[in-house]
């Protein structure tokens, strides 16, 4: 399975806005009709955890939706058997809504094992947004239809946005400092560098033909440096006194030769390095206070990708024989 742009999927299911309503009613046999399958059927497992057809039928309609979509933008022609990586057009569908399954079936796995469960207040919550809802359909007949082209009902409905509820439940828990889900810090801190986050500005002193005086100019920048009350605005006054000798590097990403990069790695956030000599001149690196701003929530959906990609999923035979380009079809004919 493979992860996708969006950190989550869960986002969509609190708002349910993707669909317009048409004058047909298609009801909660939507996906029976279009598959042949008994939507109530456990098509899949994740991890143990018994999944319903009708739940992957829903994220593979609105990824066929999706794909049609953009090949009729596009002027194109739909050819569900055309070679993508890894296989078909159909092929990358399926696993596209296998993997959107599987992250939901997760959250839910991580809920029981955490022990966190909805409670009087999400049921309050769940029923402020069916109201909310409902009036902005402009009564429950119409959005009781809009939700039965989608393949749901309001208690579908509900399950799907309770996930969301459950996600939110396990990122406070994981945000607890002590708790069973909270992240080590110096894994967050390795996330962060693997997401160019964490950052070593340079002033550096080009030897040219004169070592001697490049090494002078360093010192002298040092010197300042050690003087400095804050010694991050001394580094900014000095890359602002001579721009061309300042750079800024992201760790890990390769662009510092390794020796910079080594002395880089050990600094501390707010720390600067002492005069570093290499054969192109003189460095003076600082390590940058990193603005970690939504990195948490970064490695925390990282962490649950992770876990959903790598769960033991076991498939059905249903859901082998489940050709999408036959099931996109019949959803095209039912609207």
């Amino acid at each position: 399975m493979k992860q996708y742009a969006a950190a989550l999927a869960l986002v969509l299911c609190l708002t349910l806005t993707a669909c317009g309503v048409r004058e047909d009613n298609r009801g909660q046999g939507l996906f029976q009709r279009t598959s042949g399958v008994e939507e109530d059927a456990v098509l899949l497992t994740v991890d143990g955890r018994e999944v319903p057809a009708w739940r992957y039928f829903y994220w593979l309609e609105r990824c066929c939706g999706r794909l049609r979509e953009q090949y009729r933008a596009a002027g194109l022609t739909l050819d569900w058997n055309a070679p993508v990586e890894g296989g078909t057009l159909a092929d990358y569908v399926k696993d596209q809504a296998l993997a959107d399954t599987a992250l939901y079936a997760t959250v839910e796995n991580w809920a029981d094992f955490h022990g966190c469960a909805l409670d009087e207040e999400d049921q309050a919550a769940l029923e402020a947004a069916w109201a909310e809802k409902t009036a902005e359909y402009g009564g429950e007949k119409a959005y009781l239809q809009a939700l039965a082209e989608m393949g749901l009902d309001r208690a579908r409905m509900e399950e799907l946005t309770g996930v969301g509820r459950l996600y939110a439940k396990l990122y406070s828990l994981y945000c607890q400092e002590g708790s069973a889900l909270a992240p080590e810090p110096e894994a967050l801190e390795a996330f962060a560098v693997e997401q160019g986050r964490i950052t070593v500005d340079q002033l550096f002193f080009a030897a040219g033909e004169d070592r001697e005086a490049a090494r002078q100019r360093a010192a002298e920048a040092f010197a300042r440096l050690n003087a400095a009350e804050d010694l991050a605005a001394e580094f900014a006054v000095l890359a602002a006194e001579v721009p061309e000798e300042f750079d800024t590097f992201a760790l890990g990403d390769g662009a510092l030769e390794e020796t910079l990069e080594a002395a880089a790695q050990a600094l501390e956030a707010g720390q600067c390095s002492g005069i570093l000599e290499t054969g192109e001149g003189l460095s003076i690196l600082f390590r940058v206070e990193a603005d970690k701003s939504g990195v948490e929530e970064e490695y925390f959906d990282h962490l649950l990708q992770e876990a959903a990609e790598n769960a033991a999923v076991q498939l059905t035979e249903a859901y082998q024989a489940l050709d999408p380009a036959d099931f996109s079809a019949g959803l095209v004919r039912a609207g």
